[in-house]
């Protein structure tokens, strides 16, 4: 019959125990409780339990504690003061709001942040240092935001299909072309700087179009045969001629203005055609006129002025000389052996010539003042017939008497020197 006896008595102390407790030792009269009244009857009836350090708190005034955050009630009990709290008043209430974790303090009302957070209520993280265009959620992170990148978040994100190796960015979502690329993703090729006419199938290049060439394409190609050295041009397949050339491809030069019967080599001349005269060729030469039979032998006139002798004969073929006067063998086309026999007409021009002095004769009158006396009256005798023969095969020994042998002609070749 122990137990139930324990029981009742547990009942009926339980709330008048309760009712005595209050905010900050309830627990431990509870516990007090519970331990009084699982102990034998005669002990529970005993006094009730307080701890020792609620007993020294409370013995001694509180006065004499100045560190002390508590006053004692006529029963005995730690009353904390306001903005304090735990067992012996000790423990600061923060301001309101302060995060628990993030934060702390030291007196009441205050809200202290700890490492890697601040705030009024300690409540917001500190980023990574260096972090431009980021945020945190934890301490020292740096989780950018859109549009960036990096470990520092200072990388633009560009726009998309924009090459990294063509293209760049300055802001998130642009793409700014790299020196030798355009377009709005830089795609497309940009060509040399100063490139005229021309384009690219590469950064920085300078094709040129049809009709341009040169290093920036800048010079045209002048139309085909127009003169380098006279003839110029500002657009393909044309030909402008410099100051004194006219024609087609600038080659024919411009004769002096007021020139009639004339024709140029260079600029600004006036050469004379045959029987014209004069600074603008427009004399006409009347010598062959009034001496039509000056030529001879159906030959050609010619008016010359008189610095040039007044005339020239034109000669037909075979006739030669100043009148076309003498005639002349006509070269045979055809190659024949030469003719052993000489003709009458070239016997008598030999005799003519028999007549005439010698070189030699020439030069020992040069130097003595007069002719060498004749000793006989030369005559120049017709040529005989030309016959060429072989050289003789033997030599007479008394010819070569008292001189060197002749060596005989062999017919063997030297090949070392050959080549």
């Amino acid at each position: 019959m122990m137990i139930p006896l324990l029981f009742v008595t547990f009942l009926v102390n339980f709330p008048h125990q309760l009712a005595q407790s209050n905010a900050n030792n309830g627990l431990i009269r509870i516990a007090a409780v519970l331990g009084a009244s699982v102990l034998p009857v005669g002990l529970a009836v005993g006094p009730r339990y307080v701890p020792k350090w609620k007993k020294q708190a409370c013995e001694i005034p509180a006065s004499q504690h100045p560190n002390s955050h508590y006053i004692c009630d006529e029963a005995g009990e730690v009353k904390c003061l306001p903005g304090w709290t735990g067992d012996l008043c000790d423990v600061p209430i923060c301001r309101k709001g302060c995060d628990p974790l993030q934060g702390y303090c030291r007196r009441p009302g205050e809200c202290r942040c700890k490492l890697g957070f601040y705030g009024e209520l300690c409540d917001k993280c500190v980023a990574l240092p260096g972090c431009q265009h980021g945020r945190c959620n934890v301490s020292f992170e740096c989780s950018c935001d859109p549009g960036w990148k990096g470990m520092f978040c200072s990388e633009p994100i560009c726009a998309p299909d924009c090459l990294s190796s063509q293209g760049y960015c300055d802001r998130p979502g642009e793409c700014r072309c790299r020196l030798g690329w355009q377009g709005s993703k830089c795609k497309q090729c940009a060509v040399l700087p100063g490139c005229a006419h021309g384009t690219c199938q590469g950064p920085l290049e300078c094709r040129c179009d049809p009709g341009w060439t040169g290093l920036l394409c800048q010079t045209p190609i002048c139309a085909h045969g127009c003169s380098r050295e006279h003839g110029s041009c500002r657009r393909p397949n044309t030909c402008r001629c410099r100051v004194g050339w006219t024609g087609s491809n600038c080659t024919e030069c411009v004769p002096y203005p007021g020139c009639v019967h004339g024709s140029c080599k260079r600029p600004w001349e006036c050469r004379c055609e045959p029987g014209w005269d004069g600074d603008l060729c427009d004399e006409k030469l009347t010598y062959c006129d009034e001496h039509p039979d000056i030529c001879r032998n159906n030959a050609t006139c010619v008016s010359m002025n008189h610095e040039e002798g007044d005339y020239r004969c034109i000669c037909p073929l075979g006739y030669m000389g100043r009148q076309c006067q003498i005639k002349t063998m006509i070269p045979s086309m055809e190659l024949v052996p030469p003719m052993p026999d000489v003709t009458m007409e070239l016997s008598q021009d030999v005799q003519g010539l028999g007549d005439k002095p010698s070189i030699e004769e020439i030069s020992n009158e040069d130097k003595h003042g007069e002719k060498p006396p004749k000793e006989e009256e030369q005559t120049a005798e017709p040529l005989g017939p030309i016959v060429i023969t072989d050289p003789p095969t033997t030599v007479d020994p008394a010819a070569t008497a008292g001189k060197w042998p002749i060596e005989e002609a062999t017919t063997e070749r030297d090949d070392e020197n050959e080549t």
